[in-house]
Formats: structure tokens, sequence, C-alpha cells
């Protein structure tokens, strides 16, 4: 899911931010084959690629690494159209955040998002991903998602979402304050995942004034424009692979399979009806992860390797004299050096 396409409202706020730090958007924006006026129309599509780099490269331009926050400051429900509207207008919490994840595909089919079944635990985490394997720079998009995540849950949730811990799997690259103002809640980096961590008891928390006649108009408009590749079994295998390698070094089949709601023969004979193994798509996403995160200077070999999955690093390196036909670190050093 190199490709993958998101609403181009998810844009929202990129060129004020820009404007505020007294550049001129249009330049930076052409240079990813976007304009402004993208914005306001609800049918425009963007390449989700165009939206990480764009984002990445105004916070190094106008030096300002908390660009995507500042963004994200500016956006709230609206960036989620219809979705936004059905959510108003589920019964619960719990209903609005699962029929956002049921129907998040609308948005983006490359946004991965999964709630933590019910528990003892005092939290549920809502995980956010992007499934897709190019741009792994990516912490500004990261940022700005996670913050417009957590106003929409103070939105929904009223006073019982006003604190939701989060958690980022990334370094943290702004002041420690910054993150305390604006999601009024502990922060932690370098976590397992990217998480917005909801009070349990807040999300059995009825919302108010919700009506359920326009929730189902609005349901049935998201169903009928979701784009049916992403009912493709292949691409949401390949999504959930991305999302789960990081934190299951064993990215099996029957993990897959348990995500899926299928049994394992099952998965194996749909995935055969669609000319793919399941062994080859892991390892094909491994490689095209690899190719990326291997680029970044900055990340250790042994994070590379745990972030794709592989628990040792001599089985890292194998795969890469298999894939390159060279050991990562001269992979590396000669990637880098192409690119300058």
């Amino acid at each position: 899911m190199t490709n993958s396409m998101l609403r181009a409202r998810a844009m929202m706020g990129v060129p004020e931010t820009i404007r505020e730090l007294g550049g001129n958007p249009a330049p930076l924006l052409a240079e990813f084959h976007l304009k402004e006026e993208i914005i306001n129309n609800p049918k425009q599509m963007m390449p989700y690629l165009s939206l990480i780099q764009l984002l990445e490269k105004a916070a190094t331009d106008f030096t300002c690494p908390d660009f995507g926050l500042r963004v994200g400051l500016k956006q709230g429900m609206s960036v989620l159209g219809p979705i936004g509207v059905i959510a108003q207008n589920a019964s619960t919490g719990e209903d609005a955040l699962q029929n956002i994840i049921k129907y998040i595909g609308y948005h983006s089919p490359a946004i991965s998002l999964r709630l933590d079944p019910l528990g003892p635990d005092k939290y549920r985490g809502l995980h956010f991903d992007i499934a897709i394997t190019q741009g792994q720079a990516r912490a500004q998009t990261i940022e700005m998602t996670l913050l417009l995540g957590s106003q929409v849950i103070r939105r929904l949730l009223g006073d019982d979402g006003q604190s939701c811990p989060v958690h980022f799997r990334h370094p943290r690259i702004s002041p420690a304050a910054r993150y305390r103002t604006l999601f009024r809640a502990p922060v932690t980096f370098e976590a397992s995942d990217n998480a917005i961590l909801v009070p349990s008891q807040a999300l059995g928390r009825k919302i108010s004034q919700s009506d359920p006649a326009l929730k189902q108009t609005m349901e049935e408009y998201v169903a009928q424009n979701i784009d049916s590749g992403v009912h493709s079994l292949r691409e949401n295998v390949r999504a959930l692979i991305i999302s789960l390698l990081p934190l299951e070094r064993r990215c099996t089949l029957a993990l897959i399979a348990r995500h899926l709601s299928l049994g394992e023969r099952t998965l194996q004979r749909r995935l055969k009806q669609e000319h793919t193994a399941f062994e080859d798509l892991i390892d094909e996403i491994r490689r095209e992860l690899a190719e990326d995160y291997l680029k970044d200077g900055r990340m250790a070999l042994s994070q590379v390797a745990g972030l794709i999955g592989y628990g040792r690093q001599t089985s890292f390196n194998r795969a890469c004299l298999r894939w390159f036909g060279e050991a990562p670190r001269r992979y590396r050093e000669r990637a880098i050096r192409n690119a300058s």
C-alpha cells in the first residue's frame, strides 16, 4: 500500500500554520503537486505520502519541530467529515470509537485503528498506525493525528475524556512542556505503539443529543463511498502486518487470522485465491520497510531489525544479504552516499 490516498481535508490547518511562520504555502504545496483549494472539497483525495513528506519538510524548512502539533491544534471533528457525524450521533463513547474504526477507510484505507478489548485495566488503548511502507520519517504526521484524536475524544466524552495519556513510538522532538500543554495528560515517547489511552469507564458514557436517523443516513453514505479496494484481503493483511510487526516479532499467520476473525486455513485459502502466500507477503513488507529505514542514518541497526520483526541482528543480517546482496551497514552507507 505504497500509493494510498486520503481525504484532502486532512491537510486542514497546514497553509495557515505556514503563514503564521512567515512563509508562503503555495510553493511548498506545489512541490508535492498540491493546492490549498483542494482542502475544502469533500471528495478530493491526495496521496498520503505527500502529506507525510510535506509536514516533515515544513518542520525542517521553518525550523519548527512542533509543526505537526501546531497543525493538529487547528483541526477538529470536521476533518473526519461524515465519519465525525456518525461518531457524534452514536449511542455511547465506545460506539462512537468503534464506528470511527469501522469507517476510517473512507478517510484513507492506509489508516490502521484498533481499540483494546474490554478488560480489567483502567485504560483501553486506541492504537494508530499508517499502513504504508514509504515515508518512515513521519513523526509530524503521527503527532498531528494523535492531537486531533485527543481533541475528538474530548468532544465525544466531555469531561470524562479530558485526561487521556498518549504514547508515541518515536523519540521526543519538541520540549516536554509543549506536549503537556496541548495533550493535558502524560505523554510517553519511544513506546511500543502510537496510542491514546482512554479511561475504560468513560467509554460507557451516553452521548447526549444523538440522532440515530442521521447516523444511519451517514453510515449508508460512507459505506457506499468506501473504495472497494479497502476490502481486498491482501491489502487488509498487509495493513495488519505493517501495524503489528514492531509489536509482535512473531507476526504469524495465526496472529493475523485472529485479528481478522478467520481460521488459519480459511485465511491461507483466500490469500491463495489472490495469488498471495503469507510468508512471501511478510518478506516483501520487511524488505520494503528495511529499504526505507536504512536510509535514516540516525536509526540503530538493532532498532531497524526490531521494527521489522527480527528479534536477532544475525537474522536481519542474513535477510539483507538475501534482499540486497550485502550487509545492512554496507547497504545503508551506499544508500546515504547515493542520496547525497
